[in-house]
């Protein structure tokens, strides 16, 4: 029986080392939450050549080109043929295995500028069909498609497709970028599509975007086809900004085949979905992302197309799709970015029919379980009202001698309930907001800040951004995770 044991121990830890080995970037803390599953990971993490947060191709030991003029390529040039070399050998090695991995119709996780991606070859129909089943994705909707240069466009759309100027600025304007545009699907000779119905989900249109990452970009071009790829995580999951959330969720499913880890994603929300071919003289935001209804309007108008009308999908155009409708992008639809805890989004208004935040914290914890102190998340600015509202001094004390790289406080307990404070930056720096809007709701939901293994989050209570520039987008995905809306008097008065 002993030499047993000692077989099984030593299995354990050989597994265990192993894959200790590939998570080399993976923080203790999340090593912790895992590390009761960790066996049942057999997802590879390939390096980069890259020891900082960057986004330029030269610090991750790639270099492009434009393969039409031979000349020398900024990576921000959507170039007509984009040509990947290298100067570093670890970088080669990890993109060429993730390309092989990609034209066999596997599935790779990679960094994009807005979130991590969930990569499949977009022209195999085995390839877009494993992605649904590994996000356990709603059949009915769709995938963008990702390319790298102009050329894979126009293998894509139909050969007498006449794009519009309003397209073309655009394009001009913010690719490569956080911009999804939608173009009408191609057909070959056979009439079949160019890209499988169940990527567009038997739609007319598909959604394409060229990413400025360049790691994702140069797996593009390596892999040598377009990449649909949404987020890459479980379906109504936060997305995932880092490698590590893409583990938290799809690393136990055995789905993967790598992840190419390129760090924290800089905009940290998805790109900003547009028609501009379906109505004459309007263009249409279905999803607002990182481009914000300012910056298409700038563009636009210097372009002197100001006659067109900018159209935002549940604000300008109706926003609610009945069951039977299938929406043309993602974010249309369904409930998504949910954590596992309520998330309770709180407008402050100069305004005595509100209620109180007293109010709002009894409310929302006496429907906790009582055989444990509730478990309270904070997100909001470090210089917001709520944190006075939420009377904890030494939270007001700690946001008063954090800096912006201070994100998460300790945990405050306080008679009726325990909180963590995670920080949004400061309010007049709405695009710190994005950039940690999904980590902030995946690391108050987690066990960690509460140093208890057996209880997570009950409540995450968020403050409300006014909805212009990217605090759109921000609003956008906050209001998809809240289960509840409510008015707070901003003066805390009873």
């Amino acid at each position: 029986m002993g030499f047993f044991f000692f077989l099984y121990r030593a299995f354990v830890l050989r597994e265990a080392t192993a894959v200790l080995d590939c998570m080399w970037r993976v923080p203790p803390s999340f090593l912790r939450r895992v590390s009761s599953t960790m066996s049942n990971y057999n997802t590879k993490l390939l390096q980069l050549e890259s020891a900082i947060h960057t986004t330029k191709p030269s610090d991750f030991g790639l270099m492009f080109s434009d393969a039409e003029s031979n000349s020398s390529s900024s990576f921000q040039d959507p170039c007509e043929i984009l040509q990947v070399s290298f100067t570093s050998d670890v970088t080669q090695q990890s993109l060429e295995k993730a390309a092989a991995h990609i034209r066999a119709g596997e599935l790779v996780a990679f960094p994009t500028e807005t979130v991590y991606g969930l990569g499949a070859c977009a022209l195999r129909t085995d390839a877009a069909e494993r992605i649904y089943r590994a996000k356990n994705r709603p059949a009915d909707n769709p995938l963008i498609v990702h390319i790298s240069d102009r050329r894979m466009l126009s293998q894509l759309v139909p050969k007498d497709f006449h794009m519009n100027k309003a397209c073309d600025t655009l394009i001009k304007a913010f690719w490569p970028g956080p911009l999804t545009l939608l173009f009408p699907v191609g057909r070959n000779e056979q009439d079949e599509p160019y890209v499988p119905t169940t990527v567009t989900c038997d739609q007319p249109t598909v959604g394409i975007r060229m990413p400025s990452h360049p790691v994702a970009r140069a797996l593009i071009a390596m892999a040598g086809v377009p990449i649909a790829a949404p987020s890459a995580n479980a379906s109504g999951r936060p997305s995932p900004t880092t490698a590590e959330h893409v583990l938290d969720d799809l690393g136990q499913r055995q789905v993967l085949s790598c992840i190419l880890d390129g760090g924290k994603c800089d905009i940290g929300l998805e790109s900003t979905v547009v028609d501009a071919t379906t109505v004459p003289n309007e263009v249409r935001i279905l999803r607002p992302g990182g481009i914000s209804v300012e910056q298409l309007t700038r563009e636009l108008n210097r372009a002197g197309l100001s006659d067109i009308v900018i159209r935002v999908y549940g604000k300008d155009l109706p926003g609610n799709l009945s069951e039977n409708v299938k929406p043309t992008t993602p974010g249309m639809k369904y409930r998504h970015y949910s954590p596992e805890a309520r998330v309770i989004l709180i407008q402050l208004r100069e305004n005595h029919v509100c209620t109180s935040m007293n109010d709002v914290l009894h409310d929302a914890l006496s429907s906790c379980v009582e055989d444990h102190v509730p478990h309270v998340g904070v997100m909001c600015a470090l210089d917001s009202p709520l944190v006075q509202l939420l009377k904890v001094p030494d939270l007001v004390q700690w946001t008063k001698q954090a800096t912006m790289d201070d994100y998460l406080s300790p945990v405050y307990r306080t008679e009726h309930f325990q909180l963590c404070f995670y920080s949004l930056g400061y309010q007049d720096a709405p695009d710190i907001a994005a950039r940690r809007l999904f980590d902030g709701l995946r690391t108050l939901d987690a066990c960690v800040p509460w140093h208890d293994e057996t209880r997570t989050c009950d409540v995450i209570i968020s403050e409300s951004l006014p909805e212009h520039g990217v605090g759109l987008a921000i609003m956008n995905r906050l209001k998809k995770a809240a289960s509840r809306s409510i008015c707070v008097r901003k003066n805390g008065s009873a």
